[in-house]
Formats: C-alpha cells, sequence, structure tokens
C-alpha cells in the first residue's frame, strides 16, 4: 500500500506541477482520466445489468408459481429456483459488476494518499512559515495551491465553523471530527513536525504560528458533504430507474423484505457518505463526487445508446 501511495502522490504532484498549478484541479483532472480508463468495464457492466434485470423479469412469473407449489419445501424450492435461473443463464450476480467494486478499493487508496498529503503539505507550510513567516507572501501562494473554489485547505474538511477545540466536542468520537480547523490543529501537527525540526523553540513557533491558522475560522460551506449526500441519493435514484427491480410477490416474504431493505439502503448510504466527507479530507470529497458525478453520466449515456441500439434492431 505505501508503494501505491507513493507512486500516486508522485503523479498527483506531477500534474500540479506541470498541468494545474491547483491540487483541487488536479484531483478533478486525475478522476476523468481514471474514469476514462474504466470506460470499457463500465459498458460492461451496464450491459450485464441490463440482461439480469430483464432475464429477472422474464422468469418472474414462474418464480411466483414455484414460491406457492413448495412454500412448505424450502430446499426444495432453492433447487428448483437455481434450475430455473440456469435454463435461462441468469446467474447470482449480474455479469461485470466486479468492475464496478474497483470504486470502493480505491476510494480506501485515495484515502490514504490524501492523509499523507495532508501531513507532507502542512509539513511545507510549517516549512515556509519557518523560513518566511506566517504573514509572508509565500504562505498566501500555499494557500492558493491548496485550495478550491470556496474551500481554503482542501486537505481538511469541508466545514462552516472551527469549534475543534471546545473540550466537549473533542470527547465525543462521532462528532469531533466534524469541526475541524483550518489547517491540523498544533497537537497531531507536533507529531510529524517534531522530526524536522530539532531546535524545541524553533518547534514551539512553528506550532503556534499553525495555530493562529486555525483561528482564522471555517475551511468552507458545508458543500461538498451535502453534494456527496445529494449525488450519492440521485446515483442510487436513477439507476434504480435504469435497471428497475422486478414485481415483488406479496406471497414471498423474502423478497419483500429485500425491498424494505433496499429502501433503507437509499437513505443510509448517502447519510455516510454526508458523514464521510465531514469527517475526511475536501481532497477525498473532490474526488468522490466528480467520480460519482461522471460515472452517472457515463451510465445514464450507455444506457440510452444501448436503447438506441435494441430499437434498432428490433425495427
Amino acid at each position: 500500500m505505501d508503494a501505491i501511495t507513493n507512486v500516486l502522490m508522485e503523479f498527483f504532484q506531477w500534474i500540479n506541477n506541470t498541468i494545474t498549478g491547483n491540487f483541487g484541479l488536479t484531483i478533478v483532472l486525475f478522476t476523468l482520466l481514471l474514469r476514462l480508463v474504466c470506460l470499457p468495464l463500465d459498458i460492461r457492466a451496464r450491459k450485464g445489468q441490463r440482461d439480469f434485470s430483464r432475464k429477472t423479469a422474464q422468469i418472474q412469473p414462474e418464480l411466483d408459481k414455484l414460491n406457492k407449489a413448495y412454500k412448505n419445501d424450502p430446499q426444495q424450492l432453492q433447487r428448483k429456483i437455481l434450475e430455473l435461473r440456469k435454463s435461462v443463464g441468469l446467474g447470482m450476480m449480474p455479469k461485470g459488476c466486479f468492475s464496478q467494486f474497483l470504486v470502493y478499493p480505491l476510494l480506501i487508496a485515495f484515502f490514504a494518499v490524501f492523509r499523507s498529503m495532508a501531513a507532507q503539505q502542512t509539513q511545507q507550510l510549517a516549512g515556509i512559515i519557518n523560513e518566511f513567516g506566517a504573514e509572508s507572501q509565500q504562505v498566501a501562494t500555499w494557500f492558493s495551491e491548496n485550495s478550491f473554489l470556496w474551500i481554503k485547505n482542501i486537505w481538511m474538511p469541508d466545514n462552516l465553523v472551527s469549534l475543534n477545540n471546545v473540550p466537549v466536542l473533542r470527547a465525543i468520537p462521532l462528532i469531533s471530527g466534524i469541526f475541524t480547523n483550518i489547517v491540523s490543529d498544533i497537537v497531531p501537527a507536533g507529531t510529524y513536525l517534531k522530526g524536522m525540526f530539532s531546535d524545541p523553540a524553533t518547534l514551539e513557533t512553528v506550532q503556534n504560528a499553525l495555530g493562529q491558522l486555525t483561528l482564522s475560522g471555517g475551511n468552507g460551506l458545508f458543500i461538498l458533504p451535502i453534494l456527496s449526500g445529494a449525488v450519492q441519493y440521485f446515483s442510487l435514484y436513477v439507476n434504480q430507474k435504469m435497471n428497475p427491480p422486478a414485481p415483488v410477490n406479496p406471497d414471498d416474504p423474502q423478497a419483500a423484505s429485500g425491498q424494505k431493505m433496499t429502501k433503507w439502503m437509499n437513505i443510509i448510504f448517502p447519510a455516510l457518505f454526508v458523514y464521510f466527507c465531514l469527517t475526511s479530507s475536501s481532497a477525498l470529497a473532490i474526488y468522490w463526487i466528480t467520480s460519482s458525478l461522471i460515472m452517472l453520466g457515463t451510465n445514464f449515456t450507455i444506457n440510452k445508446v444501448l436503447d438506441a441500439v435494441e430499437a434498432k434492431k428490433a425495427a
């Protein structure tokens, strides 16, 4: 994982230094390139999902008959269902669906990358402060390179207020990460700054300067976390519209339970991503929202193209 993290960090820095000059734009550009590389996998996954939905709807009447005929014999019912699915070439999962699972390992990988880059960039800021002072033009340039739209520092969460030094909030595990500062607060910063400054007086001066920067207010407007939840909810909604589930038989308690679980997941997943973006760096939120929007657009376009191709064949 360290090797992957280092390679990605170097690639990000290369794009930033040679093309964009801003890490926020670098993340957007890199995500566009990544989704372009994954486009063949997305097309295959979309075809697999359409085929899966169509065949599921095709065998639904037979499934309903089997559920009634073998409702008192679960083992026989399961065997008959497997035979029916096999007869139409319907597997347990859509073809190509595993390509979509790459999204979440990538999210974990980028979490490690952006956490390392946050530490590296804060170290760079500390070095600039030590050499030129907290009020220098070099510090302003650093914030220009590490800001994005309304966010002052993309290596910290997009928040509106800075209340992380309130003892009551710091003691609550699920809340303490929400009200973070514009830069890493001086206690964690001291952990990786001690290796930079052997002189205790210099270390204290730099820590105090970083501490003063945290007093400048919030780091954003809470827009990215809210947008993340909205995009996640809309993506789930559009995906279900493009691949509508088969009608649920009221006599099948398992199907009804699955439908209820789907409704709950449509609420839980967006809420989780709102919290995730509230407590993680804005860099990760920018990557996830950009990737989700691109996937939403490509899936919608692929679906429309496949509809047109099938309609032409039918004609």
